[in-house]
């Protein structure tokens, strides 16, 4: 799993998949319940398998389990929740109906099924923005944006197997590496990532300070001390900052040099 991206839990990610897999085979329950009442309802079965086997392959590789997939799963959980009632609701007024003036009126395109056909839709355009994440996920990396990253030519190539086998895509990182060859005899195959391997795999920087106080008058650096420059897109976030007193803050790049002359020219 990438060093960009770090999941509060495993355990926590295993719950959440197998909560989304839960309501879609729920919501697969409930649609064979109201089968036939819609043609273009009946027509998205293809649709939840798919997502289920997009769930399942989540489910099985550690690999993809990062922050932002878990996020989009918590998206599908949230759509799933809403579809169900729907459908439970809709399978339950079908129950009570004597007559087959409401069938008609609900094949004929009533507000039901218009309702329902936009929460499936919306729950297909949950599943394309999974599976667009999935192909752009960072495997195998191991180091940080300080020290360099490299990457195990081994277990992206797996995943992206598995990735092809399910959605039919290719991971775009093994795609970048896949000229890169195993170092069979040596055994080795951590490949370093260049700077020009960080800028084509668009990886990001993310650090955060937040929330931190300085009083009287000391001197707080929100800031990384770069030793080395890598050039790649960066992402900061600085909230909730306060300075008291005759204290000083300083946030953004800084190296060691630049530190000594804040430090230096405060104290004059």
């Amino acid at each position: 799993m990438s060093g960009l991206e770090v999941i509060g839990g495993t355990a926590a990610v295993s719950q959440l998949l197998g909560q989304a897999i839960a309501i879609i085979q729920k919501i697969q329950d409930a649609r064979a319940n109201v089968h036939g009442a819609s043609e273009r309802l009946d027509g998205y079965q293809g649709q939840l398998n798919s997502l289920l086997s997009t769930l399942r392959l989540v489910q099985d590789e550690r690999e993809l389990q990062t922050s932002s997939i878990k996020k989009q799963i918590q998206e599908i959980i949230n759509m799933g929740n809403v579809l169900q009632r729907q459908l439970d609701a809709f399978a339950a007024r079908m129950t009570k109906s004597k007559t087959k003036q409401y069938t008609h009126a609900f094949i004929s395109g009533d507000r039901d099924e218009r309702a329902l056909e936009n929460a499936m839709t919306q729950l297909d355009r949950a599943k394309a923005d999974l599976t667009a994440i999935i192909v752009t996920t960072h495997v195998g990396l191991s180091g940080s944006m300080r020290t360099g990253f490299t990457a195990a030519l081994a277990v992206v190539q797996r995943v992206d197997q598995n990735v092809q086998r399910v959605l039919g895509e290719r991971l775009s990182m093994a795609a970048y590496l896949e000229e890169r060859r195993l170092d069979k005899e040596e055994g080795n195959d951590m490949v370093p990532l260049t700077a020009e391997d960080f800028k084509a795999l668009d990886l990001v920087d993310k650090v955060s300070w937040v929330n931190n106080e300085a009083f009287d008058d000391a001197d707080m650096f929100n800031t990384d001390l770069v030793e080395r420059q890598i050039h790649t897109p960066t992402e900061r976030l600085y909230q909730g900052t306060k300075a008291h007193g005759t204290s000083t803050v300083v946030q953004g790049h800084a190296d060691a040099a630049a530190v000594a002359a804040i430090l230096k020219a405060k104290r004059r």
